[in-house]
């Protein structure tokens, strides 16, 4: 029985960390500050919906009055909280599109990085909500091959923007394939 000879050797060789590239001397661009005028009008038209609920179970004698101003007070301050939330995090939302991958951040207590090369990137799109719309808005999704965990959305683009990266990384993901 013949043994066959590996053709080269597999070497791992470690890297010292004070060698390693820092991802962070890249400028972040930031997302469109629309963003957060979308997010409030969202806020606002649940709030709208949550007064009329008020004023039909209020009308109807279903719940006191009491327990009906309780209600909107605990909503009024949900919507404060998740306002203020949205405030520092489309501050911390930013991205990079560089030669072989994307960066993307975001966070407010904890900040999460998320760095995907191109060439697990198995699609790219963009979508419009109603209030994306009317805000003249846009977002981008990067869809992985490594499943829900590592796909990104950028959110509050100009679709101008939106448009330039989509078409980018298309170009990005033909010019992987057409490499292997």
């Amino acid at each position: 029985m013949a043994t066959i000879e590996p053709e080269a050797t597999f070497t791992n060789k470690a890297i010292p960390s004070k060698q390693l590239p820092d991802y962070r001397l890249e400028s972040l661009e930031h997302v469109s500050k629309r963003l957060l005028s979308k997010i409030l009008a969202g806020l606002g038209v649940f709030l709208i919906i949550m007064i009329i609920v008020a004023a039909v179970l209020y009308t109807r004698d279903w719940f006191a009055v009491r327990y009906i101003i309780f209600g909107l007070l605990g909503i009024l301050l949900l919507m404060g909280l998740i306002s203020t939330y949205h405030y520092f995090a489309q501050k911390n939302y930013g991205f990079v599109v560089r030669e072989k991958d994307i960066l993307f951040q975001k966070g407010v207590l904890v900040m999460r990085t998320t760095i995907i090369p191109f060439n697990r990137v198995q699609h790219v799109s963009t979508t419009q909500s109603l209030f994306d719309k009317y805000f003249k808005l846009k977002n981008v999704k990067i869809f992985t091959a490594g499943g829900q965990g590592s796909d990104i959305k950028i959110p509050g683009l100009t679709p101008e923007k939106a448009l330039h990266i989509k078409e980018w990384i298309a170009h990005k993901i033909v010019e992987e394939e057409v490499d292997e």
